[in-house]
């Protein structure tokens, strides 16, 4: 039965992708409580490592929308270095714009 080494439990899949929900939320909060609304953006790169997101960009910015939606009064933006073309997010409180 050769496909019994591809298998697992499926409660153990949901404990460990919650304790890693989990620990991308305390991570998000943690981040934006120290850099919302400061001169501060972080590298999209390091952001789909540190939080777990999808590695296609496009597809880790829409999880990074959910993540933030669910955060009340905080918001995102996108901005992109010119010189290397590398992407930036950066968190500010919904409604304010960056200055």
């Amino acid at each position: 039965m050769e496909w019994k080494k591809y298998s697992k439990k499926i409660s153990e899949l949901q404990k460990s992708n919650t304790e890693i929900d989990m620990k991308v939320r305390n991570r998000l909060d943690t981040m934006i409580e120290e850099i919302i609304d400061k001169d501060i953006a972080v590298s999209l790169d390091f952001l789909i490592d540190y939080l777990h997101l999808d590695k296609d960009k496009d597809d880790a910015i829409q999880e990074l929308n959910l993540h933030i939606s669910l955060i009340e009064d905080n918001d995102y933006g996108v901005i992109v270095d010119d010189n290397d073309q590398s992407v930036y997010i950066f968190f500010k409180t919904r409604g304010k714009t960056k200055e």
